[in-house]
C-alpha cells in the first residue's frame, strides 16, 4: 500500500479509483465495514481503493481540550489498512487550512484530474468548512456526474446496544473489558512503546518484567491486570501485565508492566508491541510480599491457561 500526503499525490494515480472516506480513528468493524465496501467495489470496475482520512482528529484545531483518546497509534495504520486490501491511504494533514475548504471544493479535489467511478461513506460522515458537507451532497454533486455513491449504515453488533463506535470503544477500554474491544475492533487492542528501565523488583521477586510509560494519547486500559502478548524484533511472547501505580510499594509512579513467559533478555531501550488481550483482576495492595507472590503466580497460570486456549 502506498501513503498519499495531498491531493497533488493523488493525482499522480492513473488507475480508476474508489474512495473510502471517514476520519476512521480506530478502525473498527464499523469502519472496516466501509473500507470493505469500497475494496470490493474497486475490484468489481477494475479501480485501486483509495483510503482518505486525516493526520490527527480535526479537534486538535478546533478544540484541542477535546480530543478523544486514541484507539490506534498512527504507525499502525497502514499495515491495518494495507491487510483490508487497500491500495493507496490519502492522509491529509490536518491543519485550519484543511479545514477552510468548503464541503463542494473537497469533492472537487477528489475529482479533479483523477477517473473516479465510486465514494463509499458512513452514513454520519460529515466534512469541509462548519463539517456542513454530508452524504447527500456527496451524492446530489458526483452521482449526476456517474460517479457511484454508497451510503452505509452504522454497522451493529449484538455485543454493543446501537452501532459500535469509537466512543463506545473508549467505554470499553476504561472499564478494562479488552476482550470486547477486540471483537469491536477486529484486533486486540495495542501500543508500542520504549522499554524503559524500572525499579528491578521484579527480578528479586522471581517476575521480572518490562515497564513502558503508556502513550499519553492513546485510550488508557483500567488499573490493573491483564493476559498480553508482546512483539519485540518480530517475535511474540506471552505474558501478564500490570497498568498502575503498584500500591503494595511506596513511591510508585503510573506506568505498565509485563512478565513474559520463557523471556530472559535485556532489551532496554527496545520497541515494542503490547496487545491486550484480556482482564484478569483489579489492582490490589497486598499486605505482604508473600501475599503478592502467591497471587502472582495464579495471575500468570490464568494468563497461561488463557493464552493457550486461544492456540
Amino acid at each position: 500500500m502506498k501513503i498519499l500526503t495531498s491531493f497533488d499525490e493523488l493525482r499522480t494515480i492513473q488507475a480508476n479509483i474508489v474512495y473510502a472516506l471517514g476520519t476512521f480513528d480506530g478502525i473498527h468493524l464499523g469502519h472496516q465495514t466501509v473500507i470493505g465496501r469500497a475494496v470490493d467495489m474497486a475490484h468489481t470496475c477494475e479501480a485501486v481503493t483509495v483510503v482518505v482520512t486525516f493526520d490527527a482528529h480535526p479537534l486538535s484545531i478546533l478544540a484541542p481540550q477535546k480530543v478523544p483518546p486514541q484507539l490506534l497509534q498512527r504507525e499502525h495504520r497502514p499495515e491495518i489498512l494495507e491487510a483490508l486490501g487497500v491500495d493507496y491511504m490519502l492522509e491529509l494533514p490536518m491543519n485550519a487550512d484543511l479545514l477552510s475548504i468548503a464541503a463542494s471544493d473537497f469533492l472537487v479535489y477528489l475529482t479533479q484530474g483523477v477517473t473516479v467511478r465510486g465514494i463509499v461513506v458512513g452514513e454520519n460522515f460529515t466534512f469541509g468548512k462548519g463539517g456542513i458537507g454530508t452524504p447527500a451532497l456527496i451524492r446530489d454533486t458526483l452521482e449526476p456526474k456517474g460517479i457511484n455513491v454508497t451510503v452505509m449504515r452504522l454497522e451493529g453488533h449484538e455485543a454493543v446496544p446501537g452501532h459500535v463506535s469509537s466512543t463506545y470503544i473508549r467505554g470499553a477500554i476504561a472499564r478494562g473489558d479488552v476482550a470486547l474491544v477486540r471483537t469491536l475492533l477486529g484486533r486486540a487492542y495495542r501500543f508500542t512503546g520504549t522499554v524503559i528501565m524500572g525499579d528491578q523488583r521484579g527480578r528479586t521477586l522471581g517476575f521480572s518484567t518490562l515497564n513502558f510509560l503508556f502513550p499519553k494519547e492513546m485510550a488508557l486500559p483500567a488499573d490493573g491486570v491483564y493476559v498480553n502478548r508482546v512483539c519485540i524484533d518480530g517475535e511474540w511472547f506471552g505474558g501478564v501485565g500490570n497498568m498502575g501505580d503498584n500500591p503494595t510499594f511506596a513511591n510508585q509512579y503510573h506506568r505498565f508492566e509485563v512478565h513474559l513467559f520463557d523471556f530472559d533478555r535485556d532489551v532496554y531501550g527496545a520497541t515494542a508491541t503490547v496487545e491486550f488481550l484480556q482482564f484478569l483482576r483489579g489492582e490490589v495492595k497486598f499486605s505482604s510480599l508473600d501475599e503478592l507472590i502467591t497471587q502472582m503466580k495464579i495471575d500468570e497460570q490464568q494468563a497461561r491457561e488463557y493464552l493457550a486456549s486461544m492456540d
